[in-house]
């Protein structure tokens, strides 16, 4: 009703003044049953109206400086595909993501000359990730995966086709690039030339239905090209005014289905056109004597910025309204310059200012109406509650108020929580923090028609949601939503009996409709979390920041995907923002990460222990992480079991130490292998070796046996003066073969003991004490010749033996052991021993 009655906010500030004045009336105290029930309904139809009235106006919460933009000059805002607003103010590119704007500083080098451009802030997206913003005769590139002002925007240029000098450019709906350049007009996308007028200026570029391409002009004319081969279509003059250059000073372009809105700004004036392409129609919608400065649309309407506020053109009613006032949450009136609108992903209004920074209005009107003492409805209210509500009663230490509820439950305001006491059970349960509530002052509390209850505490209020008879979600509400930011009254709540909800608190009275939340449009309200800060081993990282000698990450965070770590780089932290500006505290998120565990896990401020902080955010620490690839996925939403789409990923790879690392195993692994194979190749040649020597111990043995059969045979010769010259020969052959003779006088007896039976040339070398290579070549070079000089050594050996041991008489040893004669034995006895058989016996015999 109030909505059609009041069409401005100085209409609706002279209602507001006219009810203040009211408030004179004599003292509730003194009213009679009657009276107060009269009062009662006026204080019903009272807030009902004012309700009403208030949601007429947005209320606006300001972002300047102070909060870390760069300059409170606000020229252009938009909102990326991800939530993350972006704002232009004097030469800077500014970026908010729901926590803290963060800005690039351009330099003079950063500027490239575009002759023919002489508008104001224009800014464009192309498909290349740049960002580009033009100002009177300039432009300049912001490469977005940095995030940072390109140097050389000549170059990106070249780099994307761009090979001809350039007046002025366009960006089009698909955000495709247009160039003037020479009279012609050229476009990446479709690898041609276009026409333009001479002699006039070409304002504005965009293409319809992927079949015309728009020329808008100076003068008012649109000239229609045909996107595939160039050819003029059609012209369409706007005739607006028989003076065409009224508004030919600039001109901002907004598509829409098969619209498009035209702001066209002369010196002082302004005209907002709408011109429908398929009839080819203009129509005019509004004409101001001050500038129109920039567009925006959302949910058939569209929003204008103004030299004075901002004007709302009703697509469907075809209504114009006029805000030249904001409300701002202080309750203060503005009167501002708007420079730029845009709505974010939640239907949330941005406004930039001349020189105010930067406005933000929620997508939903807050339900609580916060009145002051000097507005007669809180003092209505209060006195209504003084009447309603029992008086005060002591409760006892640290308990503040009591209340029952419609189900018997008795809860309890205490200075450490709420607690509630179920029928039937004896000890109650307790809700704090860790549950839910913002403080736990618990001051006063009321039951709504839903059977929740409210909670105003210390600061801010709760609402505990009940389903089947269980505390199901804890909503919270502060200074953001319009509660006052200052304790509650204890005991000051009461339900009235249109359902709305009162509470008192030091200097306000608050109204709320606890039906007025517009909780399935909360919940519908879409997040998309992004990646907002990371920190590795307790460390901020930035692009191209070296930490340890390894760049973590080479592009803007908010572009990131992929993090690689060392090992030793193992403690990682990395924090999200879901970019939910409506109410940053009620955002809940659902994260896993794969590698460590597939479970899902569900975080909200009120039970995330400090992961989820008030402004919405989400802190993942992951510590001591082992080497291998991890998996992030991350949902955001606003309500713990609606999570809409795919999750968002980011995978983060912790490196194998260099020693771990697959390269070193695969050369391990080719060492081993290369070992294997020479230890098989030593072991073959080993065998063979040992084969071959084995065959060679055989034959040498073999040799030995005959060598020791030779000597055999020759026992039985009678050794006679023939063998005069090989006796005489024995003191040379002494020098020559002693080594291997000696070595044969131990080897022959041996083997003649022990016949039949296997012997190695390892037994003979143990025998002989003669190291086995050694015995190997003394055999092999001397074991082919004549076994004769071993035999007569024997023989005389064997004659020592019986001088020795005997008494046998010369002649019978010198017969025995075969010598021809006596004199033929003494003379061979003598040159092997240098001393006579007589002598011997003499020196070594028994006696």
């Amino acid at each position: 009703m109030l909505k059609s009655a009041f069409k401005t906010s100085t209409e609706w500030m002279k209602m507001l003044g006219q009810l203040r004045r009211l408030a004179r009336l004599e003292q509730l105290g003194r009213l009679t049953m009657l009276g107060a029930a009269g009062c009662l309904l006026s204080v019903l139809f009272a807030t009902t109206a004012m309700g009403n009235a208030r949601e007429q106006q947005r209320v606006f919460f300001s972002f300047d400086a102070s909060n870390g933009l760069a300059d409170n000059s606000a020229q252009t805002i938009r909102c990326s595909a991800m939530g993350r607003m972006v704002i232009s103010t004097i030469g800077h590119i500014n970026f908010y993501d729901g926590d803290a704007f963060s800005h690039t500083d351009p330099k003079a080098e950063n500027i490239f000359p575009l002759p023919k451009y002489n508008g104001h802030y224009h800014m464009y997206f192309d498909k290349f990730n740049h960002l580009w913003l033009k100002d009177r005769r300039s432009v300049t590139c912001v490469d977005l995966l940095t995030e940072r002002f390109v140097e050389d925007v000549g170059g990106v240029l070249a780099e994307i086709g761009i090979k001809r000098p350039v007046d002025d450019l366009f960006g089009d709906r698909n955000n495709q690039l247009w160039f003037l350049s020479d009279d012609r007009l050229y476009s990446i996308e479709y690898q041609r030339d276009y026409p333009v007028r001479k002699g006039v200026e070409i304002q504005d570029v965009d293409v319809f239905r992927d079949s015309l391409m728009l020329q808008f002009y100076a003068d008012g004319i649109v000239s229609a090209y045909s996107l595939k081969d160039s050819r003029h279509m059609w012209d369409s003059d706007s005739q607006v005014d028989s003076d065409t250059l009224k508004y030919d000073k600039s001109s901002v372009l907004f598509p829409y289905a098969d619209l498009f809105f035209q702001i066209r700004n002369g010196s002082k004036a302004a005209v907002l056109l709408s011109f429908d392409v398929m009839k080819r129609e203009w129509k005019e919608i509004l004409s101001t004597p001050y500038h129109l400065n920039n567009m925006a649309f959302y949910r058939h309407r569209l929003y204008v910025a103004s030299e004075y506020g901002y004007w709302i053109h009703d697509y469907r009613a075809n209504e114009v309204r006029h805000r030249k006032e904001l409300l701002l949450a202080n309750g203060r009136m503005l009167l501002t310059d708007v420079n730029a609108i845009a709505f974010d992903r939640q239907g949330g209004m941005w406004i930039g200012t001349e020189r105010r920074g930067l406005l933000y209005s929620k997508p939903i009107r807050s339900p609580f109406i916060a009145y002051t003492w000097d507005e007669k409805e809180a003092v209505d209210f209060a006195a209504l509650m003084d009447r309603e509500l029992p008086a005060q009663q002591s409760l006892g230490r640290h308990v503040n108020c009591q209340f029952k509820d419609s189900r018997g439950w008795v809860w309890t305001g205490l200075y450490t929580g709420l607690e509630v006491l179920r029928p039937g059970r004896r000890i109650p349960s307790t809700i704090t923090r860790k549950d839910g509530l913002q403080n736990e002052m618990v001051r006063c509390i009321v039951e709504d028609n839903d059977h929740n209850i409210w909670v105003g505490t210390s600061y801010g209020v709760s609402h505990l949601i009940i389903r089947n008879n269980e505390i199901s979600n804890i909503e919270t509400f502060t200074e953001g939503d319009n509660v006052p930011n200052e304790s509650f009254v204890n005991g000051r709540a009461m339900k009235l009996p249109n359902g709305r909800i009162v509470m008192q608190s030091l200097d306000h009275v608050i109204c709320l409709n606890p039906r007025g939340f517009y909780r399935d449009s909360v919940r519908a309200m879409q997040l998309c979390p992004s990646l907002i800060r990371v920190q590795v081993n307790g460390q901020r990282v930035s692009p191209g920041m070296t930490v340890d000698g390894r760049v973590i990450i080479d592009k803007a965070v908010s572009n990131v995907r992929e993090i690689c770590v060392n090992y030793n780089q193992n403690s990682v932290s990395l924090t999200f923002s879901g970019h939910n500006y409506y109410r940053p505290i009620q955002t809940c998120y659902r994260y896993r990460v794969k590698g460590l565990s597939d479970k899902w896990q569900v975080l909200s401020y009120y039970n995330s222990a400090g992961l989820v902080d008030s402004k919405g955010l989400l802190h993942l620490p992951m510590l001591a992480l082992k080497p291998g690839t991890y998996e992030i996925e991350v949902q955001a939403a606003m309500t713990d079991d609606n999570w809409q789409g795919e999750p968002y990923t980011w995978v983060l790879k912790v490196e194998e130490p260099w020693w771990r690392s697959t390269g070193i195993y695969i050369l391990l692994a080719l060492i081993i292998l290369a070992l294997a194979f020479y230890n098989l190749f030593l072991f073959y040649r080993n065998m063979r070796m040992r084969l071959a020597c084995r065959n060679e111990e055989k034959k040498l043995l073999r040799r030995i046996r005959n060598y020791t059969d030779r000597c055999n045979r020759l026992v039985d010769e009678v050794l006679t003066p023939y063998t005069v010259s090989m006796v005489t020969n024995l003191e040379a052959e002494r020098d020559e073969q002693s080594e291997f003779t000696q070595m044969m006088l131990q080897i022959v007896p041996y083997v003649n003991r022990h016949k039949g039976l296997d012997f190695s040339v390892r037994r003979m070398s143990e025998l002989t004490g003669v190291e086995t290579g050694h015995l190997y070549d003394l055999l092999s070079e001397n074991i082919y010749k004549s076994p004769r000089p071993v035999a007569i050594r024997l023989r005389l050996q064997e004659a020592a033996k019986l001088l020795k041991e005997t008494d046998l008489t010369i002649e019978e040893i010198a017969d025995q052991c075969r010598f021809v004669s006596p004199n033929y034995f003494i003379a061979s006895f003598y040159h092997l021993y240098r001393l006579v058989p007589q002598e011997w016996r003499a020196r070594f015999g028994k006696s």
